[in-house]
């Protein structure tokens, strides 16, 4: 049985990544609300599970290979940081 995903940690990622819930909800491609009960405590739908799992090491690897957030990232408005994040993102396939 794999382990079940902690959004306590999620969310550190995420602050430290300088992405809102709503970005989150984006990146996951869940509805905001969705992503709200999962930091409230909700448990995931066995796909789902899968789908955040995957995305969060590639948000991981993203931090690690280009050093996210870096600054010009920190400069940048939060939809185009979302943006460039979907495009690092895109290319971790």
């Amino acid at each position: 049985m794999s382990k079940p995903i902690d959004f306590t940690k999620v969310e550190s990622l995420r602050r430290h990544m300088l992405l809102t819930q709503a970005d989150m909800s984006v990146i996951l491609s869940v509805s905001r609300m969705t992503y709200y009960s999962w930091v409230g405590g909700k448990p995931l739908r066995k796909n789902n599970e899968v789908k955040v799992k995957t995305t969060i090491k590639k948000l991981l690897s993203v931090m690690t290979k280009h050093g996210w957030p870096m600054p010009e990232i920190c400069a940048m408005d939060q939809k185009g940081r979302r943006q460039r994040l979907l495009e690092l993102l895109a290319d971790e396939q």
